[in-house]
């Protein structure tokens, strides 16, 4: 892969692990803990990926773009490449299932990519599309960790990206989800996302079954049936998004996490030659113009209270400042947003800042809440009355306002 500034190697595998069953692997009562629902561990501690090999490639022809087809050894993945044009990343979008367990083995299906970047063990994951947070492999910042499950015990949630970087960030390597996957970098340079599962036996963490889902549905639960599943595996459809460059993995994945996580919907529609299409408009922009790059509009939504007159009409608008301190030598900086921008056509009369849920203002939060006595400082945004219409949002800011306008 090529970016405008660094050149990687990258190779990018798909496999499973075969999931740890006390009926099959099981030696000692200590033995008993599956993998299932709420716990991954594979069939041994150090399990090597079971790699699925590529049989052949297609490429096809679309409008303005070439995707790659590959099939593999095993018929039920699939996955597709696209570089899409303008776009700084690689798409690959991939189809996995329905997982065969007819050799009574359970699987959990990984996409694997592989870089040269050597990153010493450490890797970054979102905490819930936010901060990044930073993981060494095979240890825990808070205590000593005794390492008896070196495949299980690095993967970590990830909500919209994972990254490796260098040490002097001159090579990053980043890879946004479209949904909530586990995540882990068990050698130098690599990443891997866990994409599918399909056990036969039951954690006992709650659940009260294995994770073995099909698309027929289930029996009747005891004492009406025995709940059997019937039907077929399911089969998963999703996309990872993957980035190179030299300005930090930070900043790759901050670059395309959000559009990766919400994708636009498209709707698609016929009617007649002959009949009128109410829709003229090609596109609509409900912003005055385009927001700071490092700054997302998270809500825009009419909330008109009960009591309000009919020429007295709200919005509830949120914003978020979408970097973390000290990511990026530009974007991660404060930012001011006027929130005219976001409501054009309107002439706004008040701005009161509110909390983050939105269910109280902010002025009177700050006279309730508890103060902190204890070392260190306690940032406070101080009064939210604010004068004008411009806010300042800092790095990882979240702030919620009721704007009132004039019809």
């Amino acid at each position: 892969m090529t970016s405008s500034n660094v050149t990687l190697n990258v190779t990018h595998e798909w496999g499973y692990y075969t999931s740890w069953d006390y009926n099959i692997d099981g030696k000692y009562e200590s033995d008993k803990q599956n993998s299932g629902a709420y716990i991954f561990r594979p069939s041994t501690p150090n399990q090597k990926l079971v790699t699925v090999k590529p049989k052949s490639a297609t490429f096809q022809q679309t409008a303005g773009f070439v995707e790659v087809h590959i099939e593999y050894e095993e018929p039920w993945i699939q996955a597709t490449y696209r570089i899409l044009p303008g776009q700084p990343h690689l798409e690959v979008e991939h189809t996995v299932g329905p997982i065969p367990v007819g050799d009574g083995r359970g699987k959990e299906v990984v996409s694997r990519f592989t870089s040269p970047i050597q990153c010493s063990g450490t890797f970054y994951t979102d905490s819930n599309g936010r901060e990044f947070m930073q993981r060494q492999k095979n240890y825990r910042p808070s205590w000593d960790l005794d390492v008896y499950e070196p495949v299980a015990g690095n993967y970590y949630p990830v909500n919209a990206a994972i990254y490796v970087e260098d040490a002097s960030k001159a090579q990053g390597l980043a890879i946004s989800v479209d949904r909530s996957q586990g995540g882990a970098s068990l050698h130098d340079g690599s990443i891997e996302l866990m994409v599918h599962r399909r056990t036969l036996a039951d954690d006992a963490r709650g659940v009260g079954e294995a994770i073995d889902e099909t698309d027929g549905g289930v029996t009747p639960y005891p004492p009406y049936g025995s709940a059997k599943r019937y039907g077929t595996g399911l089969v998963v459809r999703g996309k990872h998004r993957i980035m190179i460059g030299g300005k930090g993995g930070a900043t790759l994945a901050r670059s395309m996490m959000d559009s990766s996580f919400a994708d636009p919907f498209v709707f698609v529609g016929s009617s007649k030659g002959t009949e009128d299409i109410p829709v003229q408009a090609s596109s609509v922009n409900g912003l005055a113009k385009d927001l700071p790059p490092n700054v997302m509009l998270i809500t825009r939504q009419r909330w008109t209270e009960p009591n309000s007159t009919q020429s007295d009409k709200q919005f509830l608008i949120r914003l978020g400042h979408q970097y973390g301190n000290g990511e990026d030598d530009h974007l991660s900086t404060p930012a001011t947003v006027d929130l005219v921008d976001c409501l054009p056509g309107y002439e706004i009369s008040e701005v009161v800042e509110l909390t983050l849920s939105g269910n109280q203002n902010v002025e009177d939060w700050e006279k309730s809440r508890l103060v902190w006595t204890g070392s260190g400082s306690q940032s406070s945004k101080g009064s939210t009355g604010l004068k004008d219409t411009a806010v300042e949002l800092q790095p990882m800011d979240i702030r919620t306002f009721r704007v009132t306008v004039k019809s």
